[in-house]
């Protein structure tokens, strides 16, 4: 098992993924075993602790707000979207936790020296590098896009009040960034209006940052892999087997070129089986939440719609700073649902033509027959 796999610390300009990015968001000293200790445990870990309390504590308020409002369908949507998001990104940071071991072990094998073999393209790996961590960047700006603008919209919407009405009594509260319901009067919540709003800004910049970090993880161990098995396939297309045998050679300096051929190709293989093997570690952790975040996020992106259309027969105008900062969260989660199936449909892709290279490479010792070794083809199976 992954998880039992002992910890190399490779040279971190060498990892395929944007080790600067993760430090700055403090996802690397997360997984880092090596970070500082608090009582024994991981700092960032117990950073994140107190990030999943402040977390749960807002998904009781959501449902709270929910059920309090639950006779004004456009609130119980905007709850269940803010229920929804806070939902997923708890599961994001709980699962980053609990297989930080493993993730890091995984992390470690995306090395650009990690392949064993001699003749492997490495410049291919340093584009797959370079692509991982732009890919990185914008995931990042994405999300930090969104987030300015649900923060700045309350401070230019001045004319719309969340309306609660309490012992036939109407309270008018200012439009904030999530609308929290608080204990206190109309009276009080507005004159301290910007205290609620930095409560609430606090609130979305720890969302916002677990939503990131995991997603800067998938991102990069995605592209990563793509040009891991892009390189091992180039390998496989690029192995002249006619090299080792057909030239004439002496019987001992054939014989050396045939072990030198077996080496090689077992070698790629090798390569092959250990990328193969680490993606199975990895997607294993991914795939429940992957799977539950596009889920999530289709029903987002539907509720968004539907938000905006009652928002626009009520009279609120499209171009509103309250539609725009919907609008603008319908392209982030549809933008960021696109590039979740494109680089995994780039991955299944890169699969099948390493497959295909593969059993060329191997036709090609059938036709030769020159020389007797086992494979195990399980090591295809992904």
């Amino acid at each position: 098992m992954a998880t039992t796999t002992k910890m190399v610390y490779k040279n971190e300009d060498n990892l395929m993924i944007n080790t600067r990015l993760m430090k700055i968001t403090g996802l690397y000293q997360l997984l880092d075993s090596r970070t500082s200790k608090i009582f024994g445990q991981n700092m960032l870990k117990c950073m994140s602790l107190f990030q999943l309390s402040i977390m749960f504590i807002t998904v009781v308020i959501f449902l709270a707000n929910t059920y309090y409002f639950s006779d004004d369908i456009n609130a119980v949507m905007q709850y269940s979207i803010l229920f929804v998001c806070d939902v997923l990104s708890i599961l994001k940071l709980y699962v980053t936790i609990v297989k930080s071991d493993t993730i890091w072990n995984c992390i470690q094998m995306t090395s650009i020296d990690d392949l064993s073999y001699k003749y492997h393209n490495r410049s291919i790996l340093r584009n797959g590098q370079l692509k991982s961590k732009s890919y990185s960047i914008l995931i990042m700006f994405m999300w930090m896009n969104l987030i300015i603008l649900w923060a700045l919209a309350p401070l230019f919407v001045t004319n719309y009040f969340l309306e609660v009405e309490v012992k036939n009594k109407i309270y008018r509260y200012r439009f904030n960034i999530m609308n929290f319901v608080f204990p206190a009067t109309d009276q009080f919540y507005n004159d301290n209006f910007v205290i609620y709003y930095c409560i609430e800004f606090a609130c979305l910049i720890i969302w916002c940052h677990c939503t990131m970090n995991f997603d800067v993880l998938l991102l990069s161990t995605n592209i990563t892999f793509k040009y891991q098995l892009k390189t091992i396939a180039n390998s496989f297309s690029a192995f002249n087997i006619t090299h080792y045998i057909k030239n004439n050679f002496t019987k001992n300096i054939k014989h050396h070129k045939e072990s030198e051929l077996i080496f090689d190709f077992k070698s790629i293989i090798y390569d092959q089986q250990r990328v193969i093997e680490n993606m199975r570690n990895i997607y294993r952790i991914f795939q429940p939440v992957v799977l539950t975040q596009l889920a999530f996020e289709s029903i987002i992106i539907i509720l968004l719609s539907c938000i905006i259309m009652m928002n626009y027969f009520n009279g609120i105008s499209l171009l509103s700073a309250m539609n725009l900062r919907l609008f603008a969260a319908v392209l982030t989660f549809t933008f960021h649902i696109y590039v979740i199936c494109y680089l995994f449909d780039n991955v299944n892709q890169q699969v099948s033509i390493f497959v295909l290279c593969f059993l060329t490479t191997l036709l090609n010792f059938t036709h030769y027959n020159k020389i007797q070794f086992k494979i195990d083809l399980t090591i295809l199976l992904v």
